[in-house]
């Protein structure tokens, strides 16, 4: 049974801290794990979306360095002299080809076309009057070719150097773009037409090929006007953005040339990309990135994090184990030990070896079982003492050293036993002396019976004897009031004993009462410990509101507060054990209490043997009176033998009876060793 309540009492304590620590350190934890996924998360969102952008901006730049030689070779080309004054001599039905300088604008347009054949499909001048174009491939418009249908025409209104929307080129089925730069008069600045090279877009596409994202990640490259010029998937080439199945927040920033970060989908499929502007062209770069690729680094950093969660939690459960099993044990060492003093068993062996509260707990325990086990010693010695007094024997001797208020209680039983021995001493010898008075006085009495016959003979002889037996009357007389002063002083002292017996209720009543101070104690003790539970409890409060710099503080105040538990519960125990011993005080009191009872029937019995020598002494009297009488009769003795006779007989009984009740005496007061 003791087993199993200290089995659950353990289940108890170490459930209680894992509860109160764990719950804390979860929290903390939670809270930890749910800032660093925070973190975390727009960590890595910053990253990928700075990712997205730079791979986005590394691609249009790219294509815009890639772009940018052939935009000023175009330039260069519209500045060129020959390629302008071939132009402004041309007019309106004209052929190029025919005109005077024309083979060395060819060769100037052969030779720049030369520069770079991998990438220049060809170089060319179109003329605004002539309305006619002609290439570096040899290739002349022929009739109902007209200039302004051109999509690049619009550069002569903007005076910018443009590149074309991409196209596909009929004699090779390549995909090209075109860049293209107003030519000008440089006598009257009118626009006299346009000088361009066409590019091919394969190395183009070999470059935006280059620019992966991730494992999954790519771009895509857009014309002005929305017109997919670069796609993994040649299928949606040359399409428009909004012909793909592209979220609409994409196709407003294409058509709006707005660079901007964006969560989109195409088809089914959601994706995270940058829109950037290529510089000088309004080209558009689109990055993206799907979603699980996105998330995959922050889902590992969740599953990290998880992970670590589920093992910190698993050390702080060892943690706290081992913490209950090293905080229990001492404390099931203690609750043990008062059980064994709450069964009445004081030879108990305590050890506790922790050098905190408990210690000093268990310390204070051991210190109060020693004591109680002095006070054990005390209560039992006084029992067999009070029992031999109770018995008649009045030589006690009191072994042990008693301490505090023992020791007044040690000092009344040997005052009442030397009292007691003095007093029955003297009572003793006064019945001695009764009972030898009272031998001489039949003795005497029965020689006057035998000689009451020769009483007329010898008279003389007779007022002699008279005279003596006079005097032995006085001296009975004497004797038995002496006797009845020293039981009148016995019977004092023995008043004077119970009062002392008294007095040592009332040291044990003042015991008690001290007892229940002790109590209060206690209940203060325990005041401050739920005064300081809740103040650990504030300061584990405050220290979670800290945070992580709280943490070492809230464990310290949580261990406080089961520490200041853990002292209420053993101010529990010492209250029941002081408890305990007020009930044997009071078993002591009621001992004290028969005591007490034993002393006042010794009381009345002395006080009958008073009342005994009283009438002793009465009889005494008499026989004074009666020898009076005698004396009287002696002169009358020759008249009536018979009284004298009788008067002897009389005087003989009651010699008799007189040795009776000092034998009596005697015995009564043999009852008691001293």
């Amino acid at each position: 049974m003791k087993k199993g309540k200290q089995k659950n009492t353990k289940k108890k304590i170490a459930n209680e801290i894992m509860f109160n620590v764990g719950r804390s350190v979860l929290a903390v934890l939670i809270i930890l794990g749910i800032f660093s996924i925070f973190m975390m998360k727009t960590s890595i969102m910053t990253a990928k979306q700075t990712e997205l952008t730079l791979q986005s901006k590394a691609a249009s730049n790219e294509i815009a360095d890639f772009f940018d030689p052939y935009m000023r070779m175009a330039e260069q080309m519209s500045v060129n002299p020959q390629i302008q004054e071939l132009l402004e001599t041309s007019h309106e039905g004209d052929s190029l080809i025919e005109m005077e300088n024309y083979e060395t604008v060819f060769a100037n347009m052969l030779n720049i076309a030369n520069t770079d054949k991998e990438n220049i499909m060809a170089a060319w001048i179109a003329d605004i009057d002539a309305n006619m174009v002609t290439q570096s491939d040899k290739f002349t418009s022929g009739e109902g070719w007209e200039f302004y249908d051109r999509a690049w025409a619009y550069c002569t209104k903007t005076g910018e150097v443009i590149l074309t929307e991409p196209y596909v080129d009929a004699s090779t089925g390549s995909m090209i773009i075109s860049t293209v730069s107003p030519v000008y008069s440089p006598e009257s600045g009118d626009v006299l037409g346009v000088a361009g090279l066409d590019i091919s877009l394969a190395h183009v596409q070999e470059i935006m090929q280059e620019h992966k994202i991730g494992n999954h990640g790519y771009v895509v490259l857009f014309s002005t006007e929305g017109n997919i010029i670069y796609a993994p998937d040649e299928n949606i080439i040359q399409k428009n953005v909004g012909e793909i199945g592209l979220s609409e927040n994409v196709v407003n920033a294409v058509n709006s040339q707005q660079e901007t970060f964006l969560k989109y989908t195409i088809g089914k499929t959601t994706k995270y990309g940058f829109t950037s502007v290529m510089e000088n062209s309004g080209c558009m770069v689109l990055s993206n990135m799907p979603f699980m690729e996105y998330y995959f680094a922050l889902i590992q950093m969740i599953v990290a994090i998880v992970a670590l969660f589920i093992v910190g939690i698993i050390v702080v459960i060892i943690s706290i184990k081992k913490v209950a099993a090293r905080i229990t044990k001492p404390i099931l060492e203690l609750n043990e030990t008062a059980m064994k003093l709450a069964e009445g068993d004081l030879d108990v062996e305590l050890v506790v070896n922790v050098e905190n509260e408990i210690g000093e707990l268990g310390h204070s325990i051991e210190a109060t079982v020693a004591r109680l086990k002095e006070y054990i010693v005390y209560i039992d010695e006084l029992s067999a003492v009070l029992k031999q007094i109770a018995d008649g024997k009045l030589a006690v001797e009191l072994k042990n050293d008693y301490v505090g208020e023992f020791s007044k209680l040690k000092e009344a039983l040997l005052l009442i036993s030397s009292s007691m021995t003095e007093v029955l001493s003297g009572i003793n010898e006064s019945a001695g002396q009764v009972a030898g008075g009272a031998d001489e006085l039949a003795s005497a009495a029965q020689m006057l019976a035998e000689g009451s016959g020769t009483q007329a003979a010898a008279v003389q002889e007779l007022v002699a004897t008279t005279a003596t037996i006079a005097e032995q009357v006085q001296e009975s007389k004497d004797g038995a009031e002496k006797s009845a002063k020293e039981t009148q002083q016995v019977t004092l002292m023995m008043e004077h004993s119970r009062e002392q017996m008294q007095a040592m209720m009332q040291a044990m009543e003042k015991i008690q009462q001290t007892s229940h101070q002790v109590v209060g104690i206690i209940q203060a003790i325990e005041e401050i410990a739920d005064q300081t539970n809740l103040l650990s409890l504030n300061a584990s409060i405050e220290a979670a509101r800290v945070g992580e710099a709280g943490k070492g503080f809230a464990v310290v105040a949580g261990e406080i507060g089961k520490l200041a538990e853990e002292s209420s519960k053993a101010a529990n125990n010492t209250r029941s054990l002081i408890n305990i011993s007020m009930e044997e005080i009071e078993n002591g009191n009621a001992m004290a209490e028969e005591v007490m009872n034993s002393l006042k029937d010794a009381v009345d019995a002395v006080e009958r043997v008073n009342g005994m020598i009283q009438v002793t002494a009465d009889n005494a009297s008499d026989q004074a009176y009666n020898m009076d009488q005698i004396r009287i009769g002696i002169e009358e003795i020759s008249e009536s033998v018979q009284d004298t006779s009788a008067t002897a007989e009389e005087c003989s009984a009651t010699s008799e009876e007189l040795a009776s009740q000092a034998a009596i005496l005697k015995e009564m007061v043999g009852r008691f060793e001293y």
